[in-house]
């Protein structure tokens, strides 16, 4: 049986234009690094991305549903708006927590989560 996800990855135009996006817009930490992928640390499930080869034709961006956690998705709002980063739309309260939908610059539609918190 399936018991965890262990790897998301996604097609890039440009390897290093991506990790600086990753690296400063999101925060993320490049784990380890080849010619053509990045792979970053965010424990237990690895997220990576890939220099699409000319060769295989234009990288179509994806419009999938990859969602990092923050614990303050207002603050990760106002951090990404600084960096100049697409939001599509604004924040969304959801009966299981709150959404924010940005794009990468590869045109992939991304989103942060927050858990709701537990009423005490």
């Amino acid at each position: 049986m399936i018991n965890k996800i262990y790897s998301v990855w996604i097609y890039v135009k440009n390897l290093e234009e991506s990790k600086e996006f990753y690296e400063k817009a999101l925060g993320l930490k490049v784990k380890v690094q080849d010619k053509k992928w990045i792979e970053f640390d965010l424990g237990g499930t690895s997220f990576s991305i890939f220099e699409r080869s000319k060769d295989k034709g234009p990288m179509k961006p994806a419009k999938t549903r990859i969602m990092f956690e923050t614990e303050d998705i207002e603050r990760t709002k106002d951090s990404l708006l600084r960096k100049n980063v697409k939001l599509i739309g604004d924040i969304k309260d959801k009966n299981y927590g709150k959404l924010l939908t940005f794009e990468d610059p590869n045109g992939h539609w991304l989103e942060i989560f927050e858990r709701k918190k537990s009423s005490q």
